[in-house]
């Protein structure tokens, strides 16, 4: 009975606790994105939430240069749609490289067999989850002597090299639940091994390469140390690094005002890649199938 009655008496508030922490932990994550989205249409949009008497697109015009930012502002509107540009560069230059070399190294992993190959693909394992700063000074040296310094598609190679190892364990592991007899199947009706590869594996492993443009895709699109290491020209700038240099301040530009407008409405479009790609792949990611290394091999 007092069992009885210290439950009837505790579990109430527990209930309820739990239901002040979630909601307090929902107004911490929502509040900024609210925000974000409401200064996106304000005229005068500020660091602070006020919501606008009348909305407004002006602010997307002033991103794309069609509307002039006000004298004084800390971000010049010709580099924040070059920004865009030098994203979108990265990042599908990352993709294809991943998407093409993951490909190729997987299937090769999966049918080969040779000496080393559980060693290899540890190894592989161990480099993709090394941080990024760890390699940062023979990278930098690296990039310096293959001219990646100011270079977009050099950022690119990079960012696809950290991303290439933990995309080739995912492509092997898609590919070793592809049926060899598949492929087999094909040589007997007269195709090559490069032509059953392409016309029957690869449409297979259709859902892994869309994992891996996905995933690679982010990669570059998000990536923001590589940039900051290797770029060196404001108008090279991708957006990740172009939105901090905003309250960066430069030589010359202490006391300029940011505006908070132009400057969300690019942020609100730089979130909208990476939503349309999840939306897209989304059924393909619960399939995502991680190689296993094969012991004695």
């Amino acid at each position: 009975m007092y069992k009885g009655f210290l439950k009837n008496i505790t579990e109430p508030s527990l209930e309820v606790l739990r239901y002040v922490i979630l909601i307090a932990m929902l107004f911490y994550i929502l509040t900024p994105l609210v925000w974000l989205f409401i200064t996106t249409f304000h005229p005068r949009g500020g660091p602070y939430l006020e919501i606008p008497e009348k909305p407004t697109l002006e602010n997307f015009l002033i991103l794309f240069g069609i509307v002039k930012m006000r004298v004084g502002a800390a971000a010049h509107p010709v580099y924040m749609h070059k920004w865009l540009l030098n994203s979108f560069i990265i990042a599908i230059t990352t993709m294809i490289i991943v998407v093409v070399l993951s490909a190729m190294a997987g299937y090769a992993l999966s049918r080969l067999k040779f000496r080393g190959k559980s060693i290899l693909m540890a190894s592989l394992l161990i480099i993709g989850f090394m941080p990024t700063i760890a390699k940062l000074l023979p990278l930098y040296k690296l990039c310096i002597m293959l001219g990646f310094i100011n270079n977009l598609i050099g950022v690119a190679i990079v960012v696809a090299s950290g991303a290439l190892p933990v995309q080739i364990w995912i492509m092997k592991g898609f590919f070793d639940h592809i049926p060899r007899d598949l492929e087999e199947q094909a040589w007997i009706f007269g195709c090559s091994k490069l032509s059953a590869l392409f016309r029957v594996v690869m449409p297979a492993a259709g859902p892994g390469l869309m994992v891996v443009a996905f995933f690679s895709f982010l990669a570059g699109w998000g990536n923001f140390t590589v940039p900051l290491i290797l770029i060196r020209t404001e108008t090279l700038f991708p957006v990740s690094l172009g939105i901090a240099s905003v309250f960066l301040h430069h030589p010359g530009e202490i006391g300029l005002a940011v505006e908070y407008g132009p400057l969300c409405a690019l942020s609100l479009i730089y979130a909208l890649p990476s939503i349309i790609l999840y939306y897209l792949t989304r059924r393909y990611l619960m399939h995502i199938k991680l190689a296993r290394i094969e012991v004695g091999v």
